[in-house]
């Protein structure tokens, strides 16, 4: 096994087919995945039952004792039949697992065993001493194999990130959510989005949320996870071009001191020492039924990727945290009171980057360091108020708005 420094694990994401995209500036990344099992089992499916001695020629029960590793046939089942076959939910039994009888007796299977509904005779053996069993012992043994799991839901992985917001990303971010630009209509679109992490490419991914955080003197940090659906396939040459990408180039991270927060004078704040910002999407995953020849076929694994993925609803949260609070901004009527924000973050040390947004027209630069504008048009849902020993006052209120 070896070991891959951070410097040499690229994050790569973008729409569609990743052929637009952007490497993403993170300070982690980390992939799981998530399969709801559950043992296909009924409460008696380890209980055996020897109905008689032998390949089953007979169901009556003769006494017959078993000698130290001598390996002997027994028919299974209640005692004057219907023979009965080990259950079919038991995936494996290992040779050698013990069985265990009444007054402390035990019987070892002498094979591997994988049930398909027609093992009516199994081989037996002893191992320490000889071992006979009476009628009633004989239907009462109990052992442990490996019972089957069955799944009771789609696998389903999630990508989560910690990066830092940049002209690169960002964009690119928004191009994934479609609400970059008021023109868009409609302004949520449904395409997935592939990408990779180190040498694991997936192919099938959507946004879940994306978050960050604004605080004076402070690099502004973000999170997004992702639900991955389908295969991740290892690729040695996946990240070839990486160290030659614009990761290298100059990255304008926004910072705390330079950014604006627009419009919340009117939520009652004369001064903010905190705000937060985060879009969450609601989606409903479509799954389609398999053909029938699906498993002739070994085509199993091509629907692991649902037909489609519905946005029920997407949403946006900003959280705004200061002094001079105004409490009684949500005490005006059951509609609530409404509030526009808009945030506006800015380089703390640009030196005139060309804007990712207005590449296509030469020379135009950004002269003033902003990266992006974030709006927020919605109703104040809450409002808090705290103080601590040797601290100040300070109010927080969030608002919320449905985009879709």
């Amino acid at each position: 096994m070896s070991f891959i420094p951070f410097e040499d694990v690229p994050l790569f994401i973008g729409v569609g087919n990743a052929s637009e995209g952007e490497y993403i500036f993170a300070e982690s990344a980390s992939i799981s995945v998530d399969q709801p099992l559950k043992t296909a089992r009924q409460l008696d499916d380890n209980i055996l039952q020897i109905c008689s001695y032998g390949n089953g020629s007979t169901v009556n029960h003769v006494p017959s004792a078993f000698q130290p590793s001598s390996h002997k046939l027994v028919t299974l089942g209640p005692i004057g039949g219907p023979p009965k076959p080990l259950a079919t939910s038991i995936y494996k039994i290992p040779k050698d697992t013990k069985i265990t009888f009444p007054n402390g007796k035990h019987l070892y299977f002498s094979d591997d065993v994988f049930p398909d509904g027609f093992n009516y005779v199994v081989s037996l053996h002893a191992k320490d001493q000889s071992v006979s069993l009476t009628e009633e012992e004989a239907q009462q043994g109990y052992f442990e194999p490996i019972f089957k799991n069955v799944s009771e839901g789609p696998i389903v992985g999630n990508l989560s990130v910690n990066f830092y917001v940049n002209e690169g990303n960002l964009p690119s971010f928004f191009k994934i959510l479609d609400i970059s630009h008021a023109s868009i209509y409609p302004p949520i679109d449904e395409n997935k989005l592939s990408g990779y992490l180190g040498n694991f490419r997936f192919n099938c991914a959507f946004l879940n949320s994306l978050s960050f955080n604004l605080s004076p003197n402070s690099i502004s940090q973000a999170t997004a996870n992702f639900n991955l659906y389908g295969e991740l396939v290892e690729d040695s040459t996946i990240a070839n071009n990486y160290f030659n990408s614009n990761l290298y180039q100059q990255q304008s991270v926004p910072h705390g001191q330079n950014s604006k927060i627009l419009g919340f004078s009117s939520t009652g704040f004369e001064y903010l020492n905190s705000f937060s910002y985060r879009i969450n999407v609601d989606t409903d995953t479509k799954y389609g039924l398999p053909p029938n020849d699906m498993y002739l076929n070994n085509s199993a694994h091509s629907f692991l990727v649902p037909e489609r993925i519905i946005q029920k609803s997407t949403t946006i949260e900003m959280s705004l945290s200061g002094d001079k609070f105004n409490p009684t901004l949500i005490d005006e009527g059951m509609g609530g009171k409404r509030a526009k924000l808009s945030v506006e973050l800015h380089d703390l040390n640009y030196d005139e980057y060309i804007d990712s947004a207005s590449a296509s027209i030469k020379n135009q630069q950004n002269t003033n360091g902003l990266l992006h504008t974030f709006h927020c048009d919605g109703v104040i849902r809450s409002q808090s108020l705290s103080v601590s020993s040797g601290g100040h006052l300070d109010g927080s209120i969030s608002v919320y708005q449905v985009l879709r």
